[in-house]
């Protein structure tokens, strides 16, 4: 109904329409109260915040919901916690509240709240000269408006004033204008934006107010209705009117009024309500009572049809459309999304199966009968067609196809006639057949376990999978086939083969039922536990690729839904309505909707805010971005804080901290959002987080870090000086260990060169015991060399002489040979007694004896020795007399060099003179033994000279050219630091010269 109004002014009036538009039918309600999260059940006001969270004012404080939980400010430095109304600006996140007696006053700024100094110009009372004005920021209907009380209402552009029935209008510049109406209640007023409205119901007048001029409307409206209350609130601009339990919400679009039907509310004038909030983004009324807390109901798209029968149960199964917009069961009810329709009296019958025929008629099973009821009769005549075992029956395209079991075997006959006389097609089975579909020139059976298909032309069956309960097959309106099970999922039939597809989160989806796809391309999914909005795209790239993502959005009792269980195994099952609607059946009816009419609620990803935390269950802190935590925190809670006020099973959260998490982990919602911080060490952590903020999954990223604090001995100060320390310690232990090891070094050193040394005297000891053990074999072989030499003359000429005795026989002759014998005898004899003397020869190292001795003793005892070897040669052995010359050299060795020297003379003289002789001159002792023999060769001579200067003492043994006798006497001269010299003898024979120093000292 539109109203043309015009003013008596000069200017032309703008025009206003009163619209009603019917927007909701059914509602869910939830209350809130002292039981379930408020401090308190008298609700003042309610306003959403510029970043999306409702706010309470109590009688016990200030609450914040988010749409989960409530968060409850009461531990604030004020004087008491009675709030009042809220009032200031939200887009420039400005809501101040008062407490009572106006205490104190209260900001509420980016989700925060401080307590601020009071302004007397702002209060809910502000003195006026000798009275005061009580500001008005929402119309309240309980409460008593005095016509003695000056009431104000400020606005951007002036402010309005209400007292004593009169209506006075201010503007900035403070020029008043007296508004030419009277008002008779302040309850009757409200705003739109600069735009006062009042209404008077007794004359069912509305005048609309600008800047003081006033626009009459004269006609009856919802807004001057008797019957009609009035609430308004300026801090949120909304104004609601209820009607005989029916709520509307104005608004204006264009100049015109419109009033929004939102619901109607069964006894809403009981509940004392005096708050009213309308959130647009997520469908929710808000409603206030001062004594039972907070209603919030759920406004719905979604219509459960209830017959309201007395003992008729609602739960529904198959059922048919039976006109644009209702739809008829087995048992002949015809509802539609509110409520019966007409009852077509079917009877009682099974509510899983029924069909149209090809004439309208409708089939449904009742027992191991069909029924037909007859369109042409207004289906009220039926007839009947029975089958043994009837356990089900189907239709899809133009075949029908009866189930039957004899307790052993199911049996599927297939009828191309629906007048199901006789079967074109039977088959066998072992497990029940629970749906049948007609598929390209085969068909699909699905069994209790499992899928078959069946070739028509060749009447064979093939097994397709096993070991799954097939609920339903069936096809979409986009020609997909479709394959529902009692506990495995759902699949996609495709090329002969079953794709499973993924399930939701809480894996409800075992158990889908049915699945209708709208017009948008999404594909509605029915369980036993929600319903399930799917991008049809995201199932079928699943298909092809299972590594791509799927998202479920599930609509439950929180979006509106009676409940959340669907029913499934009938046929049909789900379909749409020639109006569009989507019908599914459920246990409390058969619930309707408009899918284009059914939003989904993803989080505005402007409004995540991760700033809050609770420590040890501590009272809640705020942080900007970096959290602390002391070494000894058991749990941290970093809460995200959502504004979100649908299903919580819809708001993916997840979340990783790089270098703990590799993997995103989805956040469990429970009744708070929030990460849970536990078992980790000190160090620094980057926790980031994403949510999910569409359909497409598209994500929205937040990222905070927190450290935790290190003890003293796990802080890096710590730890660099313990190194440090460690560092310094091993280098002491270091250092005293060189010094030690030196000090050790040293005296290993020390001991090392002592055993050196003894090593090395002993290494000496041994070479000098090595030495000597040589020199003593040496000596043992000089000593044998040297007696074998020196005795073997005496031998010799005793085996001569007794070789001679043997060949003479005159005795005299005989007496002489024996006496030679004797005489040799006894001074060989003599010569082995001294044989202890003559062994040191070469071992005694000392060459002077303490006592000098005449060497003329020598002489005549190696005459003695040689006498008779001389004699038989026919020698003489002389001995020069006149002058004893005494020697103090080692008398043996002296004995030895002589001893040999007359040897060799004797030896290679014959008939000739041997002469001794010994002189000393000037201490310097020299003797001569000279024999006029054979002599020597000049070669002898020389190489006997030249052996006596040039060789070493183990040469002249070594290199024994000539004999022995003379090598010896040339070694013995050595070792008494004696001269020798070999010279011929004149007329001949050899002279040989030893000069001796006879005293030690020279």
């Amino acid at each position: 109904m539109r109203f043309k109004i015009c003013c008596t002014k000069s200017f032309l009036l703008n025009i206003f329409l009163f619209v009603f538009l019917k927007s909701h039918g059914q509602y869910i309600s939830s209350w809130y109260t002292t039981d379930n999260g408020l401090p308190q059940n008298s609700i003042k006001d309610i306003v959403k915040d510029k970043y999306g969270f409702i706010w309470l004012s109590t009688d016990a404080g200030l609450v914040q919901y988010d749409g989960l939980s409530f968060t409850v400010f009461n531990k604030l430095p004020i004087t008491n916690l009675h709030f009042r109304n809220f009032y200031g600006d939200v887009r420039n996140d400005s809501i101040i509240v008062y407490n009572n007696y106006e205490e104190n006053k209260v900001l509420i700024r980016n989700k925060k709240i401080e307590v601020i100094p009071k302004d007397n110009s702002d209060g809910i009372f502000i003195k006026e000269k000798d009275n005061f004005l009580k500001r008005i920021t929402k119309n309240e209907i309980e409460s008593k408006y005095y016509s003695k009380t000056k009431y104000l209402i400020k606005i951007s552009s002036g402010e309005y004033t209400f007292y004593n029935d009169e209506i006075g209008y201010t503007d900035k510049k403070e020029k008043q204008k007296k508004v030419p109406i009277h008002i008779s209640e302040v309850y009757n007023v409200f705003f739109d934006g600069e735009t006062l409205f009042m209404t008077d119901p007794e004359k069912r007048k509305t005048y609309r107010i600008y800047k003081g001029e006033v626009t009459p409307i004269d006609k009856p409206s919802l807004l001057n209705a008797p019957e009609s209350k009035i609430y308004w609130q300026q801090l949120t601009n909304q104004t609601f009117i209820v009607n005989n339990d029916r709520i509307y919400l104005v608004q204006k679009y264009n100049n015109e009024l419109h009033f929004k039907f939102l619901v109607q509310y069964e006894n809403f004038g009981n509940q004392l309500f005096t708050s009213l909030f309308y959130d647009e983004d997520f469908n929710r009324l808000y409603l206030g009572s001062t004594i039972k807390g907070l209603n919030i109901v759920q406004l719905t798209q979604f219509y459960t049809a209830r017959k309201k029968i007395p003992f008729v149960d609602d739960v529904s199964n198959s059922s048919l459309p039976f006109s644009k917009n209702s739809v008829i069961d087995p048992l002949g009810y015809e509802v539609n999304k509110y409520g019966l329709v007409q009852d077509h009296h079917f009877g009682l019958n099974e509510k899983y199966f029924m069909f149209y025929d090809k004439s309208g008629n409708i089939l449904y099973k009742n027992d191991n009968t069909i029924i037909r009821r007859f369109k042409n009769s207004g289906y009220r005549k039926s007839d009947t067609i029975s089958f043994t075992g009837l356990k089900s029956f189907f239709k899809s395209s133009n075949l029908y196809a009866i189930s039957t079991t004899d307790l052993v075997y199911s049996y599927l006959h297939i009828f191309q006639n629906e007048d199901f006389k006789k079967a074109d097609y039977n088959f066998r089975f072992t497990g029940f057949v629970n749906s049948f579909l007609k598929y390209n020139d085969d068909v699909l059976i699905g069994c209790s376990n499992g899928l078959y298909t069946a070739s028509l032309k060749h009447n064979k069956i093939k097994l397709i999978a096993k070991g799954i309960n097939v609920k339903n097959v069936f096809q979409t309106r986009d020609g997909q086939t479709w394959v529902t099970t009692n506990k495995d999922g759902f699949f996609l039939f495709k090329n002969n083969k079953l794709i499973k597809m993924p399930l939701d989160q809480e894996m409800y989806l075992h158990t889908a039922h049915y699945i209708v796809d709208d017009r948008q391309d999404y594909y509605w999914i029915s369980s036993n536990n929600g319903l399930f909005k799917v991008a049809r795209k995201q199932l079928l790239q699943y298909a092809d690729n299972p590594k791509t993502s799927v998202f479920y959005y599930r609509f439950t009792k929180t979006e509106g839904l009676s409940t959340n269980e669907f029913n499934g195994g009938s046929m049909p099952e789900a379909y749409s309505l020639e109006n569009g609607d989507f019908v599914f059946p459920s246990i409390e009816g058969f619930v309707f909707f408009d899918p284009k009419k059914i939003p989904v609620y993803y989080p505005d990803r402007k409004n995540i805010y991760i700033e809050r935390a609770r420590i040890n269950n501590a009272d809640i802190i705020r942080f900007d971005r970096h959290l602390v935590l002391e070494n000894d925190y058991k749990t941290a809670d970093i809460f995200i804080d959502i504004p979100y006020y649908s299903n919580s099973c819809n708001l993916r959260i997840e979340a990783k901290t790089e270098g703990e998490n590799p993997d995103w982990e989805r956040i469990k919602i429970n009744n708070e959002r929030k990460y849970i911080i536990n078992n980790l060490g000190p160090g620094y952590y980057i926790l980031k987080f994403r949510i999910q903020v569409s359909s497409n999954g598209d994500y929205e990223y937040r990222t905070v870090s927190f450290e935790i604090k290190p003890l003293f001995y796990q802080t890096n100060a710590f730890k660099i000086a313990l190194l440090f320390l460690l560092i310094l310690g091993l280098t002491g232990i270091i250092h005293t260990r060189t010094r030690f090891l030196q000090t050790k070094n040293k005296a290993l050193k020390k001991t090392v060169s002592s055993i050196s040394t003894e090593l090395k005297e002993t290494s000496e000891h041994l070479e000098t015991v090595k030495n000597d053990m040589q020199k003593e074999s040496d000596y043992q072989k000089r000593f044998i060399e040297a007696i074998s030499h020196d005795i073997s003359t005496p031998v010799k000429f005793i085996a001569m002489l007794s070789q001679k005795l043997i060949e003479v026989d005159e005795t005299d002759l005989q007496k002489e040979y024996f006496d030679s014998i004797h005489q040799s005898s006894e001074e060989l004899y003599n010569f082995t007694m001294h044989l202890k003397q003559y062994s040191d020869l070469f071992r005694d190292k000392n060459i002077f004896e303490n006592d000098e001795y005449c060497i003329n003793e020598i002489f005549n005892l190696k005459k003695k020795l040689f006498q008779e070897i001389s004699k038989e040669k026919n020698n003489i052995i002389h001995i020069e007399e006149g002058n004893e010359v005494y020697c103090k050299i080692n008398k043996n060795t002296m004995s030895c060099i002589v001893h040999n020297l007359i040897d060799n003379a004797v030896k290679y003289t014959t008939t000739g003179k041997i002469n001794l002789s010994a002189n000393n001159k000037a201490g310097k002792i020299t003797i001569k033994i000279s024999d006029t023999g054979n002599g020597m060769s000049p070669e002898q001579l020389t190489y006997y000279n030249e052996l006596y200067k040039t060789s070493s003492d183990d040469d002249i043994i070594r290199f024994k050219n000539y004999g022995l006798g003379l090598h010896m006497v040339i070694y013995l001269i050595k070792k008494i630091k004696a001269e020798i010299a070999f010279s011929n003898n004149e007329p001949k024979g050899t002279t040989i010269t030893i000069d001796i120093k006879n005293n030690i000292d020279e």
